[in-house]
């Protein structure tokens, strides 16, 4: 039986199906640098919104933030298209809404096409920066500045963007943009500045330069919540024969979502979200950020290592799973709800049995190994705040929390490299990539070679006390928590004699 062809996703195959597609309607009023699921299921579906309802008309270029992205090619080839398919619980009802989002006008690789994302800093018509880049993304890198080269780091990107917006427009006071990072650090915004500040000093970028990009340009803190599980592997025929041709991006996400701002006076009405029925918020953040990311990121940060190891691949799977439900109902009900502030803590319980509904949504196949991306800084930012407070409320250390920093010390045990990638083996003999900073992933893989070459229990107590001390990816000397560096050991040791689902049964 000769098997159906489908046309790819692009203007010309809607067109030749009778959609009518016009791309070049709205001008490009957004710069976002990057293209991820994340930035798909969330800002660009957002832009869109407001766009069908005709308060924003504008598009966004996306800009691709480290050069081994592969999504940039893929945008390209579907003109900027792509399915949005958004699936899960609202009141009770199941309910899936399938939109086709057409904000994005183009995507660009800087790496190959620097002078093009000049291009488009030249553009009046731009106004607004978002970014997703992870974690990992508002840190600082030691980098020198090339006007014809694209800097590798967000913020040393994003410094030189401004420093050419800046000479094109001679400094003029109203080219500045409005900056809303959406990577999950807390005071994002004034991280990313501090960041851009620096590195403008260190480039030795001139002093009327650096007090444009403070007076002319805003930077933005955001708090941002919504579960995108990206491409729905296992199911393409299925959504072939519904949408009629094949969308290499296609995209799922939950319906909630969340977007808090803070913004100056009148950015509600420069981004009109709320015109649009969205659930986004210009309020402050502190409090929406605290029980969003110890109560939802941390645990899928925990699960990325403790649930992938023990066999899970979903989120859904690890919480269907009752000694994995078990672990994580105790870090978040005994351990991290302790250490929330007194007013987050008197609505904890019910936003923790919201999150685990969410983790449960059957519509979803949210992977593990996407949420372990860039594990390392998600762990200083969602994990290690709670264990802190937690210690410091209680006087003691919060086991499943150090059970879940040790897993992800085995999580990071390299097996092989192929290239420039890394891989790990679980238990169960399956393969997978460890996606995070080259040099970090580096280092701990000596550590665990040092530990197999020598083979013996103080072998590995010395490499778990040198994974703690790795004060470049924790910001500290975490030996230097009471009692941690014991109790690390002993987890690292029955995890490495029994198994990790065996020692989750010996968790204090």
């Amino acid at each position: 039986m000769e098997q159906k062809q489908v046309p790819g996703l692009s203007r010309d195959a809607l067109q030749a199906s009778g959609v009518s597609v016009e791309l070049g309607e709205f001008p490009e009023r957004v710069l976002q640098i990057g293209e991820g699921n994340f930035m798909r299921g969330f800002i660009d579906w957002m832009l869109y919104r407001m766009n069908q309802r005709g308060c924003f008309h504008g598009r966004s270029v996306a800009i691709q933030p480290t050069p081994r992205g592969k999504v940039v090619p893929k945008l390209n080839r579907q003109d900027g298209l792509f399915t949005l398919v958004q699936r899960g619980l609202e009141k009770g009802e199941a309910i899936e809404r399938v939109e086709r989002i057409d904000v994005i006008s183009r995507g660009i690789n800087p790496y190959e096409n620097w002078q093009e994302v000049l291009q488009v800093a030249e553009s009046r018509d731009i106004r607004f920066v978002f970014s997703n880049t992870t974690e990992a993304g508002l840190q600082w890198s030691e980098e020198r500045y090339d006007p014809l080269t694209a800097p590798l780091s967000y913020p040393g990107k994003l410094v030189a963007l401004l420093y050419h917006r800046f000479l094109h427009f001679s400094g003029a006071a109203d080219a500045g943009w409005i900056v809303l990072p959406c990577e999950l650090v807390e005071k994002n915004g004034e991280v990313l500045q501090e960041l851009c500040e620096r590195a403008a000093k260190r480039w030795g970028l001139p002093a009327a330069f650096f007090t444009w990009m403070k007076e002319a340009c805003v930077f933005c803190n955001t708090l941002v919540d919504r579960i995108v599980t990206g491409y729905p592997h296992g199911e393409e025929n299925v959504w072939e024969d519904r949408l009629g041709y094949r969308d290499e991006l296609l995209t799922v996400s939950e319906p909630y979502h969340l977007f808090v701002i803070e913004g100056p006076e009148g950015l509600a009405e420069d981004l009109p979200f709320q015109q649009a029925d969205l659930r986004v918020y210009f309020d402050r953040i502190d409090a929406y950020r605290e029980r969003k990311v110890k109560l939802l990121n941390a645990p899928h940060t925990l699960l990325a290592s403790v649930a992938y190891l023990a066999g899970a691949n979903t989120v859904r799977e690890a919480v269907d799973d009752p000694k994995l439900r078990a672990y994580l109902q105790r870090a978040m009900q005994e351990e991290i709800k302790e250490s929330l502030a007194p007013e987050v803590q008197a609505v904890a319980d019910a936003y923790i049995e919201d999150v685990l509904q969410r983790f449960s949504n059957p519509y979803l196949q949210h992977r593990l190994l996407d949420i372990s991306l860039n594990g390392l800084s998600k762990l200083v930012t969602r994990v290690l705040p709670s264990m802190h407070a937690y210690q410091k409320a209680t006087g003691a250390l919060p086991q499943a929390l150090v059970f879940g920093l040790v897993a992800s010390f085995f999580f990071y045990r390299v097996a092989r490299m192929e290239g420039e990638s890394l891989y790990g083996v679980r238990e169960d003999g399956t393969e997978y990539e460890i996606r995070d900073q080259a040099e970090h992933v580096h280092a701990i893989g000596e550590l665990w070679k040092q530990a197999r070459e020598n083979s013996t229990t103080a072998s590995l107590a010395l490499a778990v006390e040198s994974y703690l001390g790795m004060a470049g990816i924790w910001g500290e000397d975490l030996n230097e928590v009471a009692d941690l560096t014991a109790q690390a050991t002993r987890y690292a040791e029955e995890i490495a004699k029994h198994g990790i689902r065996q020692a989750l049964r010996n968790l204090r």
